[in-house]
């Protein structure tokens, strides 16, 4: 039977009843998989076969990378003209991928915590270099995020080499996202590196954010349909991207695709400042580590 594989965003997930309940109704004649976050790296999807999935819904770089191959085997190619666009103050900051293999479905900006006892407080990643945060600076393990850091960091303080190997060398991995809000808020670091869902608030009320002004980084779930997918896997396209679906992202602090879906509070009053300079920077930085 014809697969349609999914891996919805891990903040989302504390409320993802409804959401995949409308999704398996959906789902009427393919099989629907739901994959957990994998800390380690995803296969690449194939590139020509019988096992290439009608969908996949993934924010895993492992896939991502692979972007210009899966465009030349003609394999995968989003549907045209059913999929609704994407709000126009993402589409200005590069987000639209030219290849049109990706479809964005939401947006995790990275961000800062920190002690809010600290002064002075972070206020840019370039701070993150000084010597004074050396063996003070958490981040989530996962492959993906760490990868991230690397894309963005190297492209920011490239020249800077002995600074970045010490930041990466020193920096206290911590598993998921949880665990560094947790270490911040706790004072066993004075920083950490997190989504935004997961800098909003700590459980002792000692942490603050930073949104940096060089712009927070991103993580990007995207779907990439088969050529010619089937029926089911436009359905659920349509839905993830609906204004019922994407209020749920938002809610955590996502930053919807849909237009139509208010951005988190944080996101607008930093003005949704990314580092990002465009799908192929992306795949080309990615390529290189």
């Amino acid at each position: 039977m014809k697969k349609i594989v999914i891996s919805l965003p891990l903040p989302v997930m504390p409320i993802a009843q409804p959401l995949i309940r409308k999704l398996q109704e959906l789902a009427t004649n393919t099989q629907l998989e739901f994959t957990g976050l994998n800390p380690e790296e995803d296969e690449p999807l194939p590139i020509r076969g019988d096992d290439i999935p009608e969908l996949v819904v993934t924010h895993h770089v492992s896939i991502m990378k692979n972007r210009d191959a899966m465009v030349s085997s003609g394999s995968y190619e989003a549907p045209k003209g059913v999929i609704p666009e994407m709000r126009d103050d993402l589409q200005e900051k590069g987000f639209v991928d030219p290849t049109g293999c990706f479809i964005p479905m939401c947006f995790v900006p990275l961000v800062l915590i920190y002690d809010r006892s600290i002064k002075p407080a972070p206020s840019s990643w370039a701070d993150l270099l000084e010597k004074r945060w050396q063996e003070r600076i958490g981040s989530a393990s996962t492959s993906t995020f760490i990868k991230l850091l690397n894309v963005n960091l190297k492209s920011l303080f490239g020249e800077r080499v002995d600074q970045l190997n010490q930041l990466f060398d020193s920096m206290d991995l911590k598993g998921l996202p949880i665990k560094v809000n947790l270490a911040v808020g706790d004072g066993d670091l004075d920083v950490g590196i997190a989504p935004l869902p997961f800098a909003r608030a700590s459980r002792t009320g000692d942490i603050s954010m930073c949104w940096p002004k060089e712009g927070a980084f991103c993580a990007i779930h995207v779907m990439i349909f088969k050529k010619d997918a089937h029926e089911d896997a436009i359905k659920i396209g349509r839905y993830l991207l609906s204004d019922e679906a994407q209020q749920l992202m938002s809610a955590p602090g996502l930053i919807p695709a849909n237009p139509n879906v208010p951005l988190p509070e944080e996101a607008v009053e930093n003005k949704l400042n990314f580092y990002w300079k465009g799908w192929d920077w992306f795949i080309e930085r990615l390529n290189g580590i």
